[in-house]
């Protein structure tokens, strides 16, 4: 029992002078690690059996006081507002109201697969009026009145059914398209 309250004061000593030297590591890998550690053991010995002194408590420091908050500044105000035109209103996706986009393509054209995987495509897609037509729909195109050359090819058409553009891959662009409303 005398030893095992040895070997704890021994240990804790030892832990004070690894803390008081600032020490972080628990190993060492000096070459005279055995004669480090005889030593540290022979002050843990006898740190152990003298009587700790009290060490200064450190003072608080002052508080900082807080800053001023900035005060906001004033709000500009509009200048001018916009007029409305004469053209009927845009949808929220880009084309006026009662527009139409047909769409046409032909089954495993590897053009018109390649443009379907295109941001133009899905701009045009995402229009209420786009209308996707295969080849084999001649009637749509006869109803038009356009006659399509290539695939894929789209077509753009007002609210009164009049055709508006023709554009054909790789010359389709939305910009250009919705541009033309």
């Amino acid at each position: 029992m005398k030893k095992q309250a040895a070997m704890i004061a021994i240990c804790a000593a030892l832990l004070m002078c690894v803390a008081a030297a600032g020490c972080t590591s628990s190993t060492t890998s000096s070459p005279n690690a055995s004669a480090t550690a005889n030593s540290s053991s022979q002050a843990a010995t006898a740190a152990a059996t003298a009587t700790p002194t009290p060490t200064a408590t450190p003072t608080p420091t002052a508080t900082p006081t807080p800053t001023a908050t900035p005060t906001p500044t004033a709000t500009p105000t509009p200048t001018a507002t916009p007029t409305p035109t004469a053209t009927p209103p845009a949808s929220a996706s880009g084309l006026p109201a009662g527009y139409k986009i047909y769409y046409f393509y032909e089954e495993g054209c590897p053009y018109c697969e390649a443009f379907s995987q295109t941001s133009d495509y899905a701009r045009l897609a995402a229009q209420p009026g786009f209308t996707p037509v295969v080849s084999t729909n001649a009637a749509v195109a006869q109803q038009l009145g356009v006659t399509v050359r290539g695939y894929p090819t789209v077509v753009l058409v007002n609210s009164n059914g009049a055709v508006v553009g023709t554009w054909e891959y790789p010359n389709i662009s939305a910009a250009t398209i919705f541009a033309q409303a």
